[in-house]
């Protein structure tokens, strides 16, 4: 599937709080599994469970390893390059709303993380990790258009 047909749609679903709101609670404790609950994969489920697009449908069971995970991203350009061509618009870090994606550094690694409000939550060992928006080099909007305040 080409990566133009899994760009994340205009709107938020109408019931993207609590959906994501539920993701984020299941995946509270729950370490990296490679391939399952990775940096990526917790970013495409964050946008899935905002805009109810799979942005990385082509990708799941494509590896399960950290090795194959690295060769999957290299094959796309790499994690930036994946995130331009499947999140919204690059926003500021510090205009980011819940679900929008961000790229943080976790030590020395870059990785993948989700607008949680105040901070960003990346998956690590233990479970979720939150980081400060500080730690995030770059976000993502993950509709086309902001969300709607109210």
């Amino acid at each position: 599937m080409p990566a133009a047909t899994l760009r994340v749609p205009a709107t938020r679903l109408p019931d993207w709080q609590p959906r994501l709101a539920a993701l984020v609670s299941q995946r509270m404790r729950m370490p990296v599994v490679w391939g399952v609950h990775d940096c990526c994969l917790f970013a495409a489920d964050a946008l899935q469970a905002v805009t109810g697009v799979d942005v990385a449908a082509d990708l799941r069971g494509t590896y399960s390893t950290q090795a194959e995970a690295d060769a999957v991203l290299l094959a796309h350009g790499g994690l930036v390059e994946l995130c331009i061509a499947r999140a919204g618009p690059v926003v500021p870090t510090a205009l980011a709303q819940p679900g929008d994606v961000g790229l943080a550094l976790l030590g020395k690694v870059r990785a993948l993380a989700v607008c949680g409000g105040a901070h960003f939550l990346a998956p690590g060992p233990l479970g979720l990790v939150p980081l400060p928006r500080a730690q995030v080099l770059r976000a993502w909007r993950c509709t086309v258009e902001a969300p709607a305040h109210g």
